[in-house]
C-alpha cells in the first residue's frame, strides 16, 4: 500500500512538464507546417518521436503504428473513441505512465493513448513524419508562448509572466483539458452572432462552424469540399467566408470558414453547446500565449496579422506520399474549379509547377503557390498511369 501511494503521488506531481529550479524561462524551436506546431520528444528514455502540439486534444495520443508497438505491452485498459465527422467508434488503449522528455524541460510521466490504426494519417496531411499528438494540458502549470513568426516556443512560470501592454487578454475555460472562449462573428448575410469556440491549435483552418448551432443558416456563396482530417477519416463540408471575426478587440476580416453538419457526434453534453472551433489558420497571425493556470489566452499581433485569407485557387488538394513525403498525389479536385476544367483528376501525381520540380517543394509551398495571384497562369506537369501530361490554367478565387 505504501508503494502504491508513493507511485500515485509521483505521477500526480510529474504528469505535466515543468521548468528546472533556478530558471525563469526556457525556449525551444519547433517545426512549422502551415501553423501546425511539431516538436521533438523522447518516450521511455530511448524512443525519439515527433509530436504535434494540439490544444484540441487531451493527453498524449500515439498515431504511428511502429511507435505504438513498443508500448502495447504497457496497455492497462482498452476503450472506444467517437470520431468527429462520423458515427464510427474507434478502438484504442491506454498505457501505464511513460517517461516523456522534450527540450530542456523537466521530464513528465504520462499515460499514452495508442490507436489500433493510424486514423489520422498525419504524415500525408502535413508532408512530414509525425508520430502523434500532445495536448497543451501537458503544459498546464506553465505559461506557453508560441511565436509562429520565429518558430519558437517560450515556457515560463505563471508568476514570471506579465501580458504585454498592446496584447489582448482572452478569458478561457478549461474543460476536459481543452480551452474554450467566447467570440463574435458577422456572417455573410450581415447577421452578428456570439460564439462559444474550442481553441484547436492542431487544426489548420482559421474557423470552423457547425451548421446545427446556427439555426438554419447557410452561406450565400460556398464550395463543397473535404474540410479536414480526423479520427474518422476525411471530414466533408463546405468553405465560405464570414464578414469578420472578433478575438477580443482584434478583428479579422473576410475569414475563410469551414462549415460542417456533423463535426462532433454524440449528445449535447458531449458537444458542450459549442458553435465550432478556432484553428491555427487564425492563431498563426498572432503571438499566442496559453496561461491555463490563470484561465486566459493572450494574443499579440504577428507579422501576418493583416495578410488576406486566401483559399487554394486551383481547386486541388494534395497528400504527401512516399518515404520522403516528397511525392504529391492529388487527393481531391473541386468540381468546376480551374483544375477540374483543365482535366486534372484525383490520384494524379504532381511532377512540377511552373517549371519547378516538386522535389524542391514542400506540401506547404505547393499550397501557397496555388493560393496567390488571382488571374495568373500556372503550368503543371502531371504523371497519370506513368505518362507525363501538361496542364495550364488560370487561378481563380473560388470563394
Amino acid at each position: 500500500m505504501a508503494i502504491m501511494l508513493r507511485t500515485t503521488f509521483m505521477f500526480a506531481q510529474f504528469s505535466h512538464f515543468s521548468i528546472p529550479e533556478g530558471r525563469k524561462s526556457l525556449t525551444m524551436s519547433f517545426s512549422n507546417y502551415d501553423n501546425l506546431v511539431v516538436v521533438d520528444a523522447i518516450l521511455g528514455d530511448s524512443i525519439p518521436v515527433r509530436l504535434m502540439l494540439d490544444s484540441g486534444v487531451e493527453g498524449l495520443i500515439i498515431t504511428d503504428m511502429e511507435i505504438a508497438s513498443y508500448f502495447m505491452d504497457k496497455c492497462v485498459r482498452k476503450f472506444k473513441l467517437s470520431a468527429p465527422g462520423t458515427l464510427e467508434v474507434l478502438e484504442a488503449c491506454v498505457t501505464r505512465p511513460v517517461k516523456v522528455e522534450t527540450g530542456k524541460l523537466l521530464p513528465m510521466f504520462s499515460n499514452l493513448i495508442l490507436l489500433e490504426e493510424d486514423y489520422f494519417s498525419l504524415d500525408e496531411y502535413i508532408g512530414s513524419k509525425v508520430h502523434g499528438l500532445m495536448g497543451m494540458d501537458k503544459f498546464r502549470n506553465l505559461v506557453v508562448t508560441t511565436e509562429y513568426d520565429r518558430n519558437i516556443l517560450k515556457f515560463r512560470r505563471p508568476e514570471n509572466y506579465t501580458p504585454p501592454a498592446k496584447s489582448e487578454i482572452i478569458p478561457v475555460s478549461i474543460i476536459r483539458g481543452k480551452p474554450y472562449m467566447t467570440s463574435r462573428v458577422e456572417l455573410d448575410n450581415g447577421k452578428i452572432l456570439d460564439l462559444w469556440l474550442m481553441i484547436d491549435s492542431g487544426a489548420n483552418h482559421p474557423l470552423l462552424l457547425e451548421f446545427d448551432s446556427l439555426t438554419g443558416y447557410r452561406p450565400q456563396k460556398s464550395i463543397d469540399a473535404i474540410i479536414g482530417k480526423g479520427l474518422g477519416g476525411n471530414l466533408h463540408g463546405s468553405f465560405a467566408r464570414v464578414g469578420w471575426l472578433m478575438l477580443g478587440n482584434f478583428r479579422l476580416d473576410d475569414v475563410i470558414t469551414s462549415f460542417t453538419d456533423n463535426y462532433m457526434p454524440g449528445n449535447i453534453s458531449n458537444r458542450l453547446n459549442r458553435h465550432g472551433t478556432l484553428g491555427s489558420g487564425a492563431l498563426g497571425r498572432f503571438r499566442v500565449t496559453f496561461d491555463y493556470s490563470n484561465n486566459r489566452m493572450v494574443l499579440e499581433k504577428g507579422n501576418k496579422f493583416r495578410t488576406p485569407f486566401e483559399y487554394n485557387m486551383s481547386g486541388l488538394s494534395f497528400r504527401a506520399v512516399g518515404t520522403g513525403f516528397n511525392i504529391f498525389e492529388v487527393s481531391e479536385v473541386i468540381p468546376s474549379s480551374p483544375a477540374a476544367i483543365a482535366g486534372i483528376k484525383a490520384e494524379d501525381i504532381l511532377i512540377s509547377i511552373n517549371g519547378k520540380s516538386t522535389f524542391l517543394l514542400s506540401l506547404g509551398d505547393i499550397n501557397r503557390l496555388l493560393s496567390l495571384n488571382e488571374g495568373s497562369h500556372v503550368t503543371l506537369v502531371i504523371s497519370r498511369e506513368g505518362k507525363a501530361m501538361n496542364f495550364r490554367f488560370k487561378l481563380r478565387k473560388l470563394i
